[in-house]
């Protein structure tokens, strides 16, 4: 066992809420051949904790090994340098309350919900980052897209609030256009602008990215993170939601999203990039009841999808800029496609 004693400090995300960044192993460390105690220790995924669900234990088990293509895997601490960046001036939106869900101003995807009585403590996927660039008839010398999983923000539930973790896709029109691509965490809550948090995973686009949010208590959730494709994983960390707000585990989902500038209030939202056909793989939820340890598994069985629509002004109309479709393979995906105009 090789274990590092750093990395045991709390990070403010603001006032209301903060992360604790869980040691990183020292370098060479394989997560694959670890044992459970050391996997607990350095916040990694232990997947015989959770053995009666076998999608889910697949999963976590392959979260720990690298890429038959990759190298070896490495670890890099979570957080970059607190310096402002334009991350810090993104705002994540809630979908709007829909019956069934149907389409979203800012959403695509899709989402499951627990039934008797139980709640989702866990959500997971892998997906290919898309590579991104302006759309046809764009103008905006800027697009945005953010490409996540998360628990929650669905639905208006009391107290409720959205963890969410992924990849964010930009596009600067100006010159020189280039494309950016960047990882993040934000614990969005209603009415609060709280800031998205840059993460020190390197992306590009073609990626193959990994993450696992897991509920630890009402108000704390774990977060990994995971490069496939560059055989890198993101130290892990733990997140608590900001006062008087706890995860409700109402929804679990899987979304390519077009974020709203700070101060917004997400009524303006950035201008959608194109962006190439991609897919959430494995797209896994787990629920658990009131007072027992048991894991239920909820896959794209049941899935709600969500199609992202814009408003023409000139004819005044509604128009679908980004649908997701569900393959249940195997295995299963949901397949994400840009509707260029």
């Amino acid at each position: 066992m090789v274990r590092n004693p750093m990395g045991e400090t709390a990070g403010a995300l603001s006032q209301d809420s903060a992360i604790k960044l869980l040691p990183m192993p020292l370098e060479p460390f394989d997560p694959a051949v670890a044992s459970d105690d050391d996997l607990e220790w350095f916040g990694l995924p232990t997947p015989m904790e959770y053995g009666t669900n076998p999608a889910a234990a697949a999963f976590r088990r392959n979260f720990l090994r690298k890429r038959d293509d990759a190298p070896a895997l490495r670890f890099l601490p979570a957080l970059v340098p607190p310096a402002p960046t334009m991350m810090e001036l993104v705002l994540a939106v809630a979908a709007p309350q829909t019956r069934p869900a149907q389409k979203s101003l800012n959403w695509s995807g899709g989402y499951v919900m627990p039934r008797d009585g139980r709640s989702l403590v866990s959500v997971m996927a892998s997906w290919t980052v898309p590579s991104v660039s302006a759309p046809a008839d764009g103008s905006a010398s800027e697009f945005q897209s953010s490409t996540w999983i998360g628990l929650d923000g669905q639905k208006f539930y009391p107290d409720s609030s959205l963890p969410q973790i992924g990849t964010r896709q930009r596009w600067l029109a100006r010159p020189p256009a280039k494309a950016e691509y960047s990882a993040w965490f934000q614990w969005w809550a209603r009415g609060l602008d709280l800031p998205v948090l840059d993460l020190a995973l390197p992306v590009a686009a073609g990626d193959q990215i990994s993450a696992i949010l897991t509920v630890l208590d009402e108000r704390t959730v774990r977060c990994n993170l995971k490069n496939a494709s560059q055989g890198i994983v993101l130290q892990a960390f733990d997140a608590r939601a900001p006062a008087g707000l706890l995860v409700s585990g109402a929804t679990a989902e899987w979304i390519m999203e077009r974020p709203s500038p700070m101060g917004t209030d997400g009524w303006e939202s950035y201008e959608l990039p194109a962006y190439t056909d991609f897919a959430f793989s494995s797209c896994l939820a787990e629920s658990a009841a009131p007072e027992s340890p048991a894991r239920r598994e909820h896959d794209l069985e049941s899935v709600r999808l969500l199609r992202m629509y814009e408003i023409d002004r000139k004819p005044a109309s509604l128009r679908t800029i980004s649908s997701a479709h569900r393959d249940l393979g195997p295995p299963q995906r949901l397949e994400m496609r840009y509707v260029a105009p």
